[in-house]
């Protein structure tokens, strides 16, 4: 999820102006730089879903909210912390916590509100199985400790070059983008901010090349293919960024016209991470079960 986060706000950033692209990439820094630039940041993430064949997917995500907290435990911005910030991830439906995962000193701290899922349209889970879910995990902390988790998945196993490759195709596609942007036209909005509109097309054609570099079996979609159009947007206060947004319109099958939405508010309030004052450790059979049956399932889909 930070990843995605990270990538969507770094995008709709640059959407942000001034008069030359020179200029805007270092606005754009600018506005990146600022979402480190303290000890503590806070994300909220919302997404939506407009349009044609849109009601079910929508009655979800509108009752679903994000939350990600960063917070440095040395005192340093985030941007210098390093390896000393702490992390909190929420998951809200409909004001209630379903899930809180914080990773606190390297150990990994999850609780669990199962009887939230029932207040989500459309979800088809019974009461029974909501509160067999609850009865074994509702309400209370849970821990990971990384001891047990090294021993469980050892580092061997972790193909540290395939992630090296992978966050290096993610930068350059977002550098793609980026130039795009840089020199597509935008315009500034009353309330400070910016926002930028464009179509699918040229954004296809602009990640083309590192695809085709990447796996050479990528074809090049047709105008026709690519249809749609997006819209990022920022918000500021002062030189601070406090908000993102990424819109994309587009055909949905033969349904008509739909819009995906995604948005992020940024806040910097001293909002510490910290460990809860008691936990449960999950059952190390339960662990060695679950890595061997994610382990299974990773190589039968390399093999296909």
């Amino acid at each position: 999820m930070l990843l995605v986060g990270g990538v969507a706000a770094a995008l709709a950033l640059s959407a942000c102006g001034s008069s030359t692209p020179a200029a805007r990439k270092a606005t754009l820094k600018a506005y990146v730089a600022s979402l480190g630039a303290s000890p503590d940041l806070q994300v909220t993430v919302k997404g939506s879903f407009t349009g044609a064949g849109s009601t079910k997917a929508q009655q979800i995500l509108k009752a679903l909210t994000f939350g990600m907290n960063f917070s440095s435990t040395n005192g340093a911005p985030l941007s210098q912390a390093g390896a000393n910030v702490n992390t909190e991830i929420t998951a809200v439906v409909n004001g209630k916590t379903f899930l809180d995962i914080r990773q606190v000193s390297k150990n990994l701290y999850f609780k669990l509100d199962a009887t939230a899922l029932g207040s989500i349209p459309g979800v088809k889970i019974s009461p029974s199985e909501i509160a067999a879910v609850q009865l074994v995990f509702g309400g209370r902390w849970f821990v990971l400790p990384q001891t047990t988790l090294n021993s469980i998945v050892p580092h061997k196993n972790v193909n540290t070059a395939k992630a090296v490759e992978d966050r290096a195709v993610a930068s350059k596609i977002i550098d793609d983008i980026t130039n795009l942007i840089d020199t597509t036209p935008y315009k500034s909005l009353s309330n400070g901010g910016y926002s930028e509109t464009g179509s699918i097309y040229p954004v296809a054609k602009a990640i083309y090349p590192t695809l085709i570099a990447m796996h050479d079996h990528v074809k090049m979609p047709t105008a026709s293919q690519a249809k749609g159009s997006f819209t990022l947007g920022v918000t500021t206060s002062g030189s601070n960024a406090s908000g993102a947004s990424l819109s994309v319109t587009a055909p949905n099958a033969k349904k008509g016209t739909a819009t995906a939405s995604i948005s992020f508010t940024f806040a910097h309030a001293s909002q510490s991470v910290s460990a809860p004052s008691s936990s449960t450790p999950l059952p190390t059979s339960l662990l060695r079960e679950f890595a061997a049956g994610a382990s299974s399932s990773s190589s039968s889909s390399s093999s296909q």
